[in-house]
């Protein structure tokens, strides 16, 4: 992941204030660094919200961008969410928003209010939120930084603005896996329609079953293990590398076709810059 200019630019501004406040305070102007350029303690705890039943097969709606998503199935058959977000330090800006759970006719709604930005200096910030669920529950992820998604049977959808993706021991109908900046790793997913698809990162899947599929990346190597023969018919390409098949170099700079197994699903492989590399049966 990239930091922006704007990013830079605003930590520097930042370390340039701590530097002054303490100057400030060493000469005996301010007794405290909380009232110097309204800086103050920032502090913010994990915490869980009551559970809600919301029957076997809820719709399972999360908006929160600026958290990495974890979603693992329940024990009990209803919802549980947790803020594991954690920041202790001092700086400048405000606490983020808690995360709120709303009912819906359906099942529910995961959201966190945004805040304004925030810079927090000799301490540390990770913001997060963990969702367990019914395993067949139907998961829209619609806005994240990051989601890390195991052991569901449900359709999913996931989103990231900026962050990878992973998914493990997933079994579903529909899975679409979409992030703006990272790598998307998948392990041990059957689907019958699968998209994965990153704008800057790595894709890498391994024990993949699948009838209809693609894998996209704009900036980034493929590297695609698939369970047993296969049984899909692969079509790669990649504008600047190699493609392989089971060890074997294809011509370079040319899409092709490559049957696996008896061919009858399909997968998509492309990347604008990168290398692709297919395996069936535990091939190397």
């Amino acid at each position: 992941m990239r930091y922006s200019r704007t990013g830079i630019v605003a930590v520097l501004i930042a370390a340039e204030l701590f530097i002054a406040s303490i100057i400030i305070v060493s000469a005996g102007g301010l007794k405290t660094f909380s009232s110097a350029s309204t800086g103050h303690d920032i502090a913010f705890e994990p915490y869980s919200l009551p559970a809600i039943d919301a029957g076997s097969q809820p719709r399972v709606v999360i908006d929160d961008p600026d958290s990495r998503v974890v979603i693992t199935p329940s024990d009990d058959g209803k919802i549980h969410v947790s803020d594991s977000t954690r920041i202790a330090g001092w700086g400048w800006g405000s606490r983020p928003q808690r995360v709120q759970v709303h009912q819906t006719s359906d099942g529910v709604l995961i959201e966190r209010p945004s805040t304004p930005g925030r810079i927090v200096i000799f301490g540390f910030e990770s913001s997060g939120t963990d969702v367990a669920l019914p395993a067949n529950a139907t998961v829209e992820i619609r806005n994240s930084s990051g989601a890390t998604l195991s052991d569901l049977t449900g359709t999913i959808s996931a989103h990231s603005s900026d962050g990878h993706i992973s998914a493990t021991n997933v079994r579903s109908s529909d899975v679409t896996l979409q992030t703006s900046d990272g790598r998307i790793v998948l392990t041990g997913v059957n689907a019958d329609k699968l998209e994965a698809t990153t704008q800057d990162g790595s894709i890498h899947v391994s024990d993949l079953r699948v009838r209809s599929g693609s894998l996209h990346t704009s900036d980034g190597s493929i590297t695609v293990a698939l369970a047993d023969a296969g049984d899909v018919t692969v079509h790669a390409r990649t504008a600047d590398g190699s493609v392989r098949v089971n060890g074997v170099r294809q011509d370079d700079l040319v899409p092709g076709d490559y049957k696996l197994g008896n061919g009858a699903g399909s997968l998509d492989v492309a990347t604008q810059d990168g290398s692709i590399r297919v395996t069936t049966n535990g091939a190397n």
